[in-house]
């Protein structure tokens, strides 16, 4: 498995082994690029705790993340060469620092025609989400925030 024994010793067992029987490890290494190693809640609403790990697609080399359900033997990859912004990125490269997102709500911006926001659509969130972001300055300046939507995540861009 392409882990660090960090990763190892601290992701639940159920994860490794989910991990493990799904073969992902022929597609993926788990990566550490910021803190926490991994994410964990229920994302999804089911009463089980799922975990987010942050990957590199061993072909592409593009970065991503990999959401594996508790309970589940379903996986989720945002980026890691696959596009999951509707804008043509697929890879989190950029990525600076993530989070459990506990808020009831969250915001999603409404483009204009020009490209530029025109303003912005109210998202009751049910179960906490996963936010991913970009850092300037000391400062949050933009990412994705990622939640459960009926039987899929969804991604929506926030900040600039």
């Amino acid at each position: 498995m392409h882990l660090n024994a960090y990763a190892e010793n601290a992701l639940p067992k159920w994860f490794l082994q989910t991990f493990n029987a799904l073969k992902l490890e022929q597609q993926y290494k788990i990566i550490q690029p910021c803190k926490p190693a991994f994410l964990e809640a229920d994302f999804n609403g089911d009463h089980q705790n799922d975990v987010v790990v942050q990957i590199i697609d061993l072909k592409t080399k593009k970065r991503g993340l990999l959401i594996i359900n508790g309970g589940q033997n379903n996986y989720f990859v945002f980026g890691g060469g696959k596009e999951f912004t509707g804008e043509g990125f697929s890879d989190t490269n950029w990525l600076d620092g993530w989070r459990v997102f506990k808020n009831k709500q969250a915001y999603e911006p409404i483009l204009g025609a020009d490209g530029g926001m025109s303003g912005s659509k109210k998202i009751i969130l049910k179960h906490p989400a996963i936010s991913i972001f970009s850092i300037e300055e000391n400062d949050e300046i933009s990412g994705e925030l990622i939640y459960w939507k009926g039987n899929k995540y969804i991604s929506i861009h926030q900040g600039e």
